[in-house]
């Protein structure tokens, strides 16, 4: 697909050793009723088996191999640096370990068409393995307390989120930035490397006046955790720690004193879990360290940390 007349819009993928669920993510939005549309994968792979897998099936779409893994926010960041340089409108950030429907495109362009104050839009994300569950309905954040979630995350689909509306914060598994948000905030901080930058990006967009934006007719369906799996000492370490560097960035000590407790009854129960309930001692060092990381400030290249030194974890069904 190529930008035709009217606005034109970029779909950014990060890709890290799964080629086929990327040529599947490619494949949907291929589909898809929006048709000024560009792709941009950036292939975080070691390798670049998946510039060649993408030359036979969909040669034209232009692969930025970064030679290594720059983490979720790096990875994207290299991407939309070259879709705003091609002079894109608006830049949909998309896991590929999704599939979206015909009509998602279109109907996120639609409510940043609609919405004028809004920066940023995200759609109805479903369980791919169980299509009729929701996994994603909007998100809300308290960005003084740590804390937040997914609306409507494992209902069964019923209708019951499909107005649209105004939320905290869109994923990043399908969030769409209108150009002259980038332009005014920059791109995602490199410094979390992965998780909670999307929280970030839109606490940000937030503050600088624009508004955040749910629209349930854009219908997407993940392959859950595909990437890193829930307990594992990767995401441990990454969501200890960078719930931390939130905090140090967004909220002032007053505002945080009141949720003190909760926040140190979160990590004491993440630690309890992982040492006493599983025995993972790998988990319970990634627990640490994304403590001990996040409260020093500690993050490494691009965001990276500790994470060349964490355990593969402790097996669970």
């Amino acid at each position: 697909m190529t930008a035709g007349p009217g606005p034109s819009l970029a779909v950014v993928l990060v890709n890290y050793r799964r080629t086929d669920d990327t040529l599947a993510c490619i494949a949907s939005v291929q589909r898809s009723s929006f048709t000024h549309v560009r792709i941009y994968v950036v292939d975080n792979s070691p390798d670049e088996s998946l510039g060649a897998a993408m030359h036979r099936t969909c040669p034209g779409i232009p692969v930025l191999h970064a030679g290594r893994n720059l983490g979720f926010a790096a990875g994207n960041n290299l991407g939309m640096r070259r879709a705003l340089e091609d002079g894109c409108d608006a830049i949909l950030l998309l896991n590929n370990d999704t599939e979206i429907d015909a009509g998602a495109l279109e109907a996120l362009m639609a409510a940043l068409d609609g919405e004028p104050s809004a920066g940023i839009v995200g759609g109805k994300i479903l369980y791919h393995a169980s299509p009729e569950r929701i996994w994603f309905a909007g998100g809300f954040f308290d960005i003084h307390a740590g804390s937040g979630g997914h609306t409507g995350i494992g209902e069964t689909d019923h209708g019951q989120y499909d107005t649209r509306r105004e939320c905290t914060f869109v994923t990043g598994c399908c969030l769409l930035i209108r150009r002259s948000v980038m332009e005014r905030i920059g791109l995602l901080d490199e410094s979390f490397f992965a998780y909670l930058e999307d929280v970030d990006y839109c606490a940000r967009a937030r503050a600088a006046g624009y508004r955040i934006i749910y629209e349930p007719l854009a219908r997407v369906y993940h392959k859950v955790s595909a990437t890193a799996s829930w307990d594992s000492p990767l995401y441990l370490y990454f969501n200890c720690r960078n719930r931390i560097l939130l905090l140090k960035k967004h909220a002032t000590l007053m505002a945080v004193l009141p949720h003190l407790p909760q926040l140190l009854l979160y990590y004491a129960r993440q630690m309890t879990r992982m040492a006493v309930k599983y025995r993972d001692r790998d988990g319970a060092q990634a627990v640490w360290m994304g403590i001990v990381d996040g409260l020093s400030g500690r993050t490494g290249e691009l965001g990276a940390g500790r994470m060349d030194v964490l355990g593969p974890g402790r097996r669970r069904s």
